[in-house]
């Protein structure tokens, strides 16, 4: 090595660079005959592969294009079963025609050679099937409206519907392989081809309106200052986390993984009202979400009066929010009643009139569709509850604290409708139950809105109140409900 170096030494340079030139030459020489670039061989592999995924994607297209026909044939089988026991010939005619060209297709792609199927235009997006994975079930994607579009599973990437986790959120990529008819909507059958990871957390988005159930109801218009909230169960006092708070009526938001796991309930706030809705039953964006306003249904009073001094266990379950009760409730009331009414309360040892409670609530718009009532002058508010409560089987005593309660309240206005809820658990928010269990209940719970002016409403008939006989333990409540103001009371 020594020899060669000093040799290099006494060189000229040209030679030196002369013999590098050489030197490197020789070097990319060698290198060539290591590498000598994609042969014809492999070539015409790389290009075999690619014919042989095409066609097994053509053959998987083609099987979930004969299963969408079968499962059209059947649809169609059944409406003309249906319309045939109606009756209804034309009807049958024309799903008869439509079923004929339904065999024709499944005949034709029965015969069809994979290789000759032509496949669709290839969809990517973001989708998730609902609590049972199927043959037949709905991908719903992001974007979707009530008008579609409906993709319908026709067959998916190793006919493994169960691969897809229930209301779990993939990127999936799909061929629409037959169009579904239904109402004119964007409806398809597809193949689902891939699917990847499931993507993180879970996307919410529409918009949100209010209600103000006066008297007459209002349109619903939109709300644009809530606020969104994460809660874990429903339970009164329950605190959440804030998700959102919006100065706009639409609203775009994600869900994290660590928040799906969690929270099971998303809230939608205002001043106007609320509305809670369950996370996993949410399957499609974009929402409409309608506030219910939040009403405070006031001094629900419950009397007893069993036939002789008895000790009773009174358990109430309400869908709402409990604000305040009295004497204090927890899981149940626990009382020694005298005939009389009065009740001792074995908790703190003390004497009550009656049991009392109030809370709040968000009827549905159902509630507020009155189709019988009364329309009352302030002059004859008195007069009006005295006839009326008597009539239903109220007794003085429950007449006057009623009165007394609710005068001042109905004095706010010149004019109320009035309807009155009887014996339906006020609108089915609210179940009392007593053990030993009354004989004879009488639930009486008022809702009124103040009118400005008598003549400028359309009247509604009189309604029919019922009139109640006491017979055994008795139990009475009465209580009401100011309608007409668009916040919390």
């Amino acid at each position: 090595m020594k020899q060669i170096i000093t040799w290099l030494q006494s060189v000229k340079k040209p030679m030196i660079w002369t013999c590098a030139v050489l030197l490197t030459c020789f070097a990319v020489s060698i290198g060539s005959v290591g590498y000598a670039g994609p042969t014809k061989s492999t070539i015409a592999k790389n290009a075999g592969t690619v014919e042989f995924q095409q066609n097994d994607l053509k053959k998987q297209c083609l099987a979930a294009t004969i299963t969408a026909i079968n499962l059209e044939i059947n649809r169609y089988q059944r409406w003309i079963d249906f319309r045939t026991q109606q009756g209804d010939q034309n009807a049958v005619g024309a799903l008869q025609e439509t079923l004929a060209v339904l065999k024709e297709d499944l005949k034709k792609y029965t015969d069809m050679d994979p290789a000759d199927y032509p496949l669709p235009e290839k969809v990517e997006t973001v989708g998730w099937v609902g609590d049972n994975p199927a043959k037949d079930s709905i991908l719903y994607i992001d974007g979707m409206s009530k008008n579609g579009p409906w993709y319908h599973l026709a067959g998916i990437l190793g006919d493994n519907y169960a691969a897809l986790l229930p209301n779990a959120r993939y990127s999936v990529a799909f061929y629409p392989v037959y169009q579904r008819n239904y109402w004119n909507m964007n409806s398809a059958y597809i193949y689902v081809a891939d699917y990847s990871e499931q993507v993180q957390g879970k996307r919410m988005m529409g918009e949100v309106f209010m209600r103000q159930y006066a008297f007459p109801l209002d349109d619903k218009t939109k709300c644009d200052n809530y606020k969104i909230y994460l809660l874990k169960d429903l339970l009164p006092g329950s605190k959440g986390e804030q998700l959102l708070n919006s100065k706009k009526s639409t609203f775009d938001v994600t869900l994290s993984e660590e928040q799906l796991k969690k929270y099971a309930y998303i809230e939608f706030v205002s001043s106007y009202g609320n509305k809670t809705l369950k996370i996993s039953e949410l399957k499609s964006n974009p929402l409409e979400i309608i506030l219910q306003p939040e009403v405070f249904i006031k001094k629900p009073a419950i009397y007893l009066y069993p036939v002789q001094k008895s000790q009773i266990v009174v358990t109430h379950s309400f869908k709402g929010k409990i604000v305040s009760t009295y004497p204090e409730y927890s899981g149940n009331w626990n009382v020694v009643a005298e005939p009389d009414g009065h009740l001792f309360n074995l908790k703190d040892s003390r004497t009550y009139e009656y049991l009392f409670w109030d809370g709040l609530y968000s009827f549905p718009a159902e509630h507020y569709q009155y189709q019988s009532g009364f329309y009352v002058k302030r002059e004859e508010y008195v007069a009006f509850l005295q006839n009326k409560l008597a009539h239903i089987g109220l007794t003085e005593r429950e007449i006057n604290d009623f009165i007394v309660y609710w005068l001042p309240v109905m004095n706010n206005h010149n004019n109320c409708f009035v309807h009155f809820r009887i014996n339906d658990n006020i609108g089915g928010s609210s179940v009392l139950e007593t053990k030993p269990a009354a004989e004879t209940v009488i639930r009486v719970f008022m809702e009124f809105s103040g009118l400005d002016h008598m003549n400028s409403v359309h009247r509604l008939p009189e309604q029919n109140l019922p009139a109640f006989t006491r017979k055994g333990f008795t139990l009475v409540e009465w209580g009401g409900v100011e309608i007409g103001s668009n916040k919390i009371e």
